[in-house]
């Protein structure tokens, strides 16, 4: 369908691109403002009405758009051009993140709620049209030596940037709503910038689908005659509906059973993004076999989330969520490098919008399924219970024999 444009892979040698550090600084500008915002929007949420179920809502408000992820991905894949629609989404999700004043100076519990979810939703699919262009861009901008080096790179800056982020939610809310507010609003605006120096970023239309039920019927072949793929979208669809609980079942932790301020909350997801940046840089550096790292980091990460819940004192949880996170990170480059070097750049839009629909948007029912944990199990109980997921979780890699194979 597309190959790359003039000058879109530049430094054949290992060197990373101008255009890619361009994608790369833009993904952790705009991770650092909405890393923020979903924490922010739980805490919020979660004082404004004190039920668990609907600010695990709010936060899954945010991954409604991604059930239309696939088409997304397959429209962008049709583009020669992703700049300006990139450029359109940044710009849009920075000017409606402003509707949430209406919740902060609001005396309206339904008027709250229904601008709370109405902005979630809409930071989701701007933040979803972004996703997709930056997939094709990765396979764009990158040689074939430089895809675990870059991938290394991206995740690096997007678990720091999500540390930033994670720790500006707690300190930005004792500042005030809507102080909170307007600065999510700056750093999303922020973040289109870089977009706007890059060059040479068409690629050239080699053929293309007669139209986009075309290109979505081909997608979905190509997806699914993968085994490899199949095996990535189910780890996600598990790991991310259980991962996807994390937010209200820690913003529940802090406040209800610990009686902690929103730092504590912040503070942890800090530690967790933090441990993903240690090992999302130790990723590029890691060989071998896709499975076993990922058989071992779903047993030891469901055992982790276990004990968490047994914890007593909220301290102990930070050295167990980097760690939970260093284990994630090293993955996290490990799959991302796969799938890169097996999907064609034509296919990259649908192949990041097939994970998104049948996999991630699972985030919009977790926040909800984690609500109702607390309510039936506890706290306490519901950790044990995600924990015991991804334990059993660890069984798949070993049905999917060509994704467990995959060598780095």
């Amino acid at each position: 369908m597309f190959a790359s444009g003039k000058d879109t892979k530049k430094n054949q040698t290992g060197k990373i691109g101008r255009n890619f550090q361009l994608v790369t600084i833009n993904t952790g500008l705009s991770t650092i403002g909405t890393s923020a915002f979903s924490l922010a929007i739980i805490w919020i949420t979660l004082s404004i009405t004190g039920s668990p179920v609907i600010s695990g809502f709010a936060d899954g408000m945010g991954a409604l758009p991604l059930f239309l992820s696939f088409a997304f991905g397959a429209y962008i894949d049709s583009l020669v051009s992703k700049r300006n629609i990139a450029i359109v989404s940044s710009i849009l999700r920075a000017i409606v993140i402003l509707a949430l004043l209406v919740a902060v100076m609001s005396s309206s519990l339904l008027l709250e709620v229904v601008s709370i979810y109405s902005v979630a939703f809409v930071v989701g699919l701007t933040s979803d049209i972004l996703n997709s262009a930056r997939a094709s861009w990765t396979k764009q901008f990158l040689t074939g030596d430089q895809y675990q080096k870059g991938s290394s790179l991206m995740q690096s800056v997007t678990s720091l940037a999500q540390a930033l982020g994670f720790v500006g939610a707690g300190v930005l809310i004792l500042f005030g709503l809507e102080f909170t507010v307007y600065s999510f609003a700056i750093i999303l605006a922020i973040s289109a910038l870089p977009l706007f120096f890059m060059k040479n970023e068409k690629a050239q239309l080699i053929s293309n689908e007669q139209s986009l039920g075309s290109s979505i019927t081909n997608g979905l072949k190509f997806i699914f005659s993968s085994n490899s793929l199949r095996a990535i979208i189910l780890l996600s669809l598990v790991s991310n509906l259980a991962f996807g609980t994390l937010g209200i079942l820690m913003a529940f932790q802090v406040d209800e059973k610990f009686s902690l301020p929103a730092i504590y909350f912040s503070a942890f997801f800090l530690s967790l993004t933090l441990g993903i940046f240690a090992g999302s840089a130790l990723g590029s550096k890691a060989k071998g076999k896709v499975g076993p790292y990922t058989v071992v980091m779903l047993i030891l990460v469901g055992s982790a989330l276990a004990l968490i819940g047994s914890l007593q004192n909220m301290l102990l949880a930070y050295p167990i969520s980097f760690a939970i996170g260093f284990l994630l990170g090293v993955t996290n480059v490990l799959i991302m490098t796969a799938m890169v070097k097996i999907v064609d750049q034509e296919m990259m839009g649908r192949t990041m919008g097939a994970i998104n629909t049948f996999a991630i948007s699972m985030t919009f029912l977790s926040g909800a399924i984690g609500g109702v944990l607390i309510r039936v199990l506890t706290v306490s109980g519901a950790f044990y219970f995600i924990g015991a997921v991804l334990v059993l979780t660890a069984i798949g890699p070993l049905v999917f024999r060509e994704f467990y194979n995959l060598q780095i």
